[in-house]
Formats: structure tokens, sequence, C-alpha cells
């Protein structure tokens, strides 16, 4: 991704920040659009990015002549210069005494132009070192994104997640309040007897206090998805009702490890490593460049001028070094040993990864169905358990263990809607595809 992109990402993470900061629902689209453009992590990565290529530029101006241009002005009572720019401008005589010429100025303009003909191989492997450094870059970012994007869909789970419990709480906590009103009623008709009440009052003391702390848990969860779309913590984020990203994370097409990001920045820093080997050994080669410059010089108290060229060719042959590039061949070879290793490691954790990511999804589909199934079983009982409270044949202990269960289920199934999804999205990650296409 170029970095024309990338800013008009940043712009677009910024106005759904501002989105957010006014309270606006937000989609799990949306925030991983702003958690991409506004997320410390990816904008370093990016710098890095930026780093790499502006290196691969600097490689390939190797290729390109060098032109230098210099101007300057001196005087001077130094006979051996004092000659040289008496020369220069043309205003020898043979009233001149070389010994003492007297004082002489000079301006001095030129230019001079070199080419490197021949290189010996060096300046081809470090452009194409320079050019897989800034392919790992690009991959590096994209792994960066990809990681961030991952930690962003449990965030924002998790929010809806907390969201659900507490939605759950607060039914189980009126359908309490209403079976205590019940018991009031009849226990005032002589009905029911005082300690069914208690208990009804107690679990219902008991519910509020577990409905307080995760309404703190919820906010706690916003906080921490605001981190991941580089706001304040203390941003206000509201979640659609209805959100159609959730649906939107379909299984990947493929389960392989090839599409990785950071297997393939792992292989661009081994082909990187492979070109400074070839750039070491390079340097034992000879080198012939070109030159040719052009000088201007004009003086005042003399008052002449006059211009003059230099061309020709260089060759340079290293004979001794005393094995400096011998040693930094060494130490080119050990850096992409290092290089070819860390691609098959990175392999075999990839695997893995992929393997528990199947794994995992294949759990959390089993156990939605379980907690589906629990869901229908626990509504069922406990609408028959409420008819049978409320026409006395049941205990407020045996209502209150229904409801209790009730609430359990409604919970195990938001945990287990929330974890598949996740699970989901975490298995397109890994595969190397992203969460929503």
């Amino acid at each position: 991704m170029r970095l024309r992109e990338q800013s008009i990402l940043a712009l677009a993470g910024l106005v759904l920040g501002g989105l957010s900061l006014a309270g606006s629902p937000i989609t799990l689209r949306e925030a991983l659009e702003t958690a991409r453009a506004n997320h410390p992590d990816a904008e370093m990565a990016r710098a890095r990015v930026a780093e790499a290529e502006a290196r691969y530029e600097a490689a390939r101006a190797a290729n390109l002549p060098q032109l230098d241009g210099k101007v300057s002005y001196m005087q001077t009572t130094s006979p051996m210069q004092a000659f040289g720019s008496i020369l220069n401008q043309g205003t020898f005589d043979n009233t001149i005494d070389f010994n003492d010429p007297g004082q002489v100025d000079g301006l001095t303009a030129g230019l001079e132009a070199r080419y490197r003909l021949y290189s010996g191989g060096v300046r081809g492997a470090r452009i194409n070192s320079a050019r897989s450094m800034q392919q790992a870059g690009e991959s590096q970012l994209a792994a960066t994104e990809s990681g961030l994007e991952d930690a962003v869909v449990s965030a924002y789970f998790g929010v809806r997640q907390a969201d659900e419990i507490v939605r759950s709480l607060e039914a189980a906590v009126k359908v309490l309040e209403e079976n205590l009103r019940v018991s009031r009623i009849r226990e005032e008709s002589g009905e029911l007897i005082r300690t069914e009440r208690l208990n009804l009052e107690v679990e219902l003391a008991g519910r509020r206090r577990e409905l307080l702390a995760h309404q703190h848990q919820a906010k706690l969860a916003r906080f921490q998805l605001a981190f991941l779309m580089g706001m304040p913590p203390a941003t206000p984020v509201e979640l659609v009702d209805q959100d159609p990203s959730i649906e939107a994370i379909d299984a990947p097409p493929m389960l392989s490890i090839e599409n990785r990001p950071e297997l393939q920045a792992a292989r661009s820093a081994a082909e990187a490593a492979a070109e400074g080997v070839n750039a070491a050994q390079s340097e034992r080669m000879p080198t012939v460049d070109a030159f040719a410059s052009w000088q201007y010089d004009k003086g005042w108290r003399r008052d002449g001028d006059g211009d003059s060229w230099t061309a020709g060719l260089v060759m340079n042959l290293p004979i001794f070094d005393g094995s400096s590039r011998r040693s930094q061949v060494a130490a080119a070879k050990a850096r992409q040993r290092a290089a070819r290793e860390n691609v098959r490691k990175m392999e075999l954790n990839l695997q893995i990864e992929l393997e528990e990511a199947r794994l995992g999804h294949e759990l959390a589909l089993a156990q939605k169905e379980v907690a589906l199934q629990q869901l229908s079983q626990a509504e069922e009982a406990a609408s028959l358990s409420r008819e049978r409270f409320a026409a006395g044949t049941l205990l407020s202990t045996e209502l209150i263990g229904v409801e209790t269960r009730l609430t359990e289920a409604r919970v195990q199934l938001t945990l287990a809607t929330a974890q598949e999804r996740s699970a989901l999205a975490h298995l397109r990650r890994v595969a190397g595809y992203p969460i929503l296409d």
C-alpha cells in the first residue's frame, strides 16, 4: 500500500474518530478502519516503510552520474598558489618573479562529473537488497495492521459481550423484582411465609451487585477499544445495535500460511541477506570510474581569465586489506544463515498457529450450538416455574435456581456467540486473509 493510500485511510480514520467522539455508534468495519489509520503501531510501521523506500531510492541513485559544482575566491602571496592562478588566468609573462610573484587573487568556478562504469556487482546487489528490505517493510506493515485488527475484533466483541451480559442481568433483575412483588402480595394474603420472600430479596441484591460489576467491566472494555482505535481511553464509544459487519465475517477460502505477511516479510529479509552476501563478495572486484571536470578562473589584480577541462578513467583494484573483506563476507553469510532459519522457524510457528485457530473455531461453533439448546431449555423451564410460583406450587428457592440458570444460559449464549465470531475472525487472519473483505 502506498503512502498516498495510507494518507487517505488516515483521513478516513480522523473522520470516523470525530464521529465516535460525538457519540455516533460505530460498526466493526469502522472500528477496524479507524484503528489502521490512528493507532501508533500502524503509524510507526508506515514510517519504517517510508524509510525503506528512501533507502531503496538512495541505492538506485548509485546508477546515475554524480555532478558537483564549486565556487571559490582567494587571495594569496604564496609563490606556488599564485603561480598556478597566474597560469590558469592566462596572464603569465617573463617579468614575473617566480620566488615573489606578488599578491594574486582568483575566482574559481567549476563542474565535476563522475560515473562508475563497473562496480564488480556491488551496486546491483545493494539495489536488490534495498528493494527486498522495502518489500519486507511493506509486509511488516501488513502484519502490524493484521495483528492490530485481531486485537480490535477481540475488543469489539468484548464490548458487545459486556453489553449483552449487562442486558441479561438487567432482565434478570426485572424478573426478580416482579417475582418479589408477587411474593409480597402472597405473603400479605398468608399464602407465603416470610422466609420465601427474604430469599428473593437476597437473590435480588446479589443480582444487582453482579450487575454493577459488569457495568464497570463494560466501561473498561470501551476504554480498551478506544485505545486500539488510537483515541484517548475516556472517549465515549458506542456500537450499533445491528452490525452487518459481524455477519460479513466469512470462513477463509483456503487454510494456508502462504498469504501471511509475517512470512513474506521474513522471506524478503532473507533475500536481502543473500544480496548482502553478493555485495560483500563483490567488494573484492575492481571498479572503473569515468570522470570529467571543467574549470573557469578569473583574477582582478592581474586582469586575466581562462578555462580548462579534464577527463579520464580510473580503475581501483583491491590487492590486500588485511582480511577485512573476507571477514565482511563471513559476517554476511552468517546473517544469511540466521535469516534462513528465521524463515523456517516462522513457517513452523505459523503452521501451529493456523491449526490452533482452526480447532479453536470448531470448538467455538460446537459451544454455540450447545448454548442455544441450553437457552431454549432454560426459557421453557423458567416460564413453567413462574406459573407454578404464581400459583403457589413452587418454592422461592426453586424459582431462584430456575431464574439463575436462565440468566446463566443467556450469558453463556452471549459468550459463545461472541467467541465464535471472534474465533472466525482470528482464523481468517492466521490464514492470511483480511478480517472483512
